[in-house]
């Protein structure tokens, strides 16, 4: 009866995940306000008040759905996402990139002023901002990239991750007619297409969702960011508030800290020090 009880007031949603390495099984039920409980390697790990106290770093993804190229519905490709910066902020974007879940973007602007910033893919809201320096000016002639696109588009290419202002020409990373990821080389003042080789990565590749992979695999990476003292790492399936991750203790610079920890990047998507 005890049991009963305590299952009816978590109250929840089940999220059941699959094993992330042979052997192992994990559950969260969720309460629906931010705790729960997770029954992982024959243990069971309440917690409470997930905003509470967490600071979510620039790699936080948001739950949700994923379509067949990797990525959550909703997500707007390079076009949109120029589009709704410029008409933001007034500025003009010339470089943008996928990578990491976010695009990363260059451009000037008598408004905006920024110079690089990160970009969401689902608002095209900026972040991380770094304005331009005074001495920093727009290239001239040169077209825009939704108009670089466009005429791109008209010659099959599409779903485009990557576009870089070199000088006097773009480079541009997207799919041909075929599906297969191009990397071409355009006349940044006519849109002119002066060559097309292939592209040796591409970031909106993956013909399924992303793989969960194992926690241990990340602790090398981790490292680097000045964490160790890994414990009691425990998978916590997508809820109201996070995506798939890794929920695990550790220190940061000898000090105490809770982190989650993306389950298929390895990136840490929130803090807590204890």
């Amino acid at each position: 009866m005890k049991k009963l009880l305590v299952l009816a007031a978590l109250g929840g949603a089940l999220a059941a995940a699959a094993p992330a390495q042979a052997g192992s099984f994990s559950l969260s039920i969720s309460n629906g306000q931010g705790g729960g409980i997770v029954f992982a390697n024959g243990k069971a790990t309440h917690y409470n008040n997930q905003t509470s106290g967490w600071h979510r770093t620039a790699a936080y993804q948001r739950p949700g759905n994923q379509n067949n190229h990797g990525v959550r519905k909703g997500f707007t490709y390079i076009p949109g996402t120029v589009k709704a910066i410029e008409q933001r902020n007034g500025s003009k974007v010339t470089d943008i990139v996928f990578r990491d879940g976010v695009y990363h973007v260059q451009g000037f602007g008598p408004k905006g002023r920024f110079n690089t910033a990160k970009a969401d893919p689902y608002t095209g809201k900026l972040y991380n901002v770094r304005a331009a320096r005074p001495t920093d000016r727009t290239p001239r002639n040169v077209k825009g990239i939704r108009n670089i696109l466009t005429g791109l588009r008209a010659h099959g290419f599409s779903k485009f991750d990557r576009v870089d202002l070199k000088g006097q020409v773009y480079q541009v990373r997207g799919l041909n007619k075929n599906g297969k990821a191009k990397l071409i080389t355009v006349n940044s003042r006519n849109g002119h297409i002066q060559n097309v080789t292939n592209a040796k990565r591409y970031n909106l590749a993956q013909k399924a969702a992303p793989q969960r992979r194992a926690f241990k695999q990340f602790t090398g990476g981790l490292k680097k960011g000045k964490y160790s003292n890994f414990k009691n790492a425990t998978y916590v399936a997508s809820n109201n508030d996070w995506s798939d991750h890794y929920r695990v203790q550790a220190r940061h610079n000898k000090r105490p800290v809770d982190l989650r920890v993306c389950a298929y990047t390895g990136k840490v998507l929130g803090y807590r020090y204890l």
